[in-house]
């Protein structure tokens, strides 16, 4: 009897061995900060296109940590904040007007659709150029990272990899450069 049951236990363990396991895919690496990373992005990608626009900035480096998913549960706040500091480091100064009173630096709604770049009250109005560019460049951030976010209504939540977003928003600023040259919103 004990040789029996150590047959089949021997036949049962080969038998698994030839079998061929079910393959899995590989589980993507999940970065742990996104919203920094979310604002990384928009910040660099803004702010190249205002200050050193150039035709080495069309092109499109591999970065670090591309294949890499970043998630973001604060996308409003941190994608205006960014765009916002971004500007004004070309003494371009916007505020986010959600409401009466306020005037900050990151828009206080949950939708980014609802979220409009306006000057701050408090410093001279924005040239037509300034204007142009604000208002193209938000366009393209907006419409990039909304793709990237949750369909539920009321989501702040992004997911995204930073290599797939900083290419969006070059093509796309470089896009209505293009398709615009009159237009002289980037220098």
């Amino acid at each position: 009897m004990t040789i029996r049951i150590f047959a089949i236990m021997c036949f049962l363990l080969a038998a698994d061995l030839a079998w061929p396991g079910v393959a899995r895919a590989q589980n993507p690496v999940i970065d742990g900060d996104g919203c920094a990373i979310l604002a990384s992005v928009v910040y660099t990608e803004v702010s190249e296109a205002r200050l050193r626009f150039s035709s080495a900035y069309g092109s499109d480096p591999q970065y670090a940590g591309g294949s890499r998913i970043s998630l973001c549960s604060q996308t409003t706040r941190s994608v205006t904040a960014a765009f916002a500091a971004a500007l004004q480091r070309s003494n371009i100064y916007i505020s986010w007007g959600f409401h009466t009173g306020y005037s900050g630096d990151y828009c206080l709604s949950h939708f980014l659709s609802q979220c409009y770049p306006t000057g701050d009250p408090a410093m001279p109005p924005l040239s037509e150029d300034e204007q142009s560019f604000v208002m193209h460049s938000w366009q393209v951030v907006r419409d990039s990272v909304r793709y990237r976010m949750a369909q539920y209504p009321g989501s702040d939540a992004a997911r995204f990899r930073d290599h797939d977003l900083r290419q969006s928003i070059r093509r796309s600023i470089r896009f209505d450069v293009g398709r615009n040259p009159s237009q002289s919103f980037l220098q």
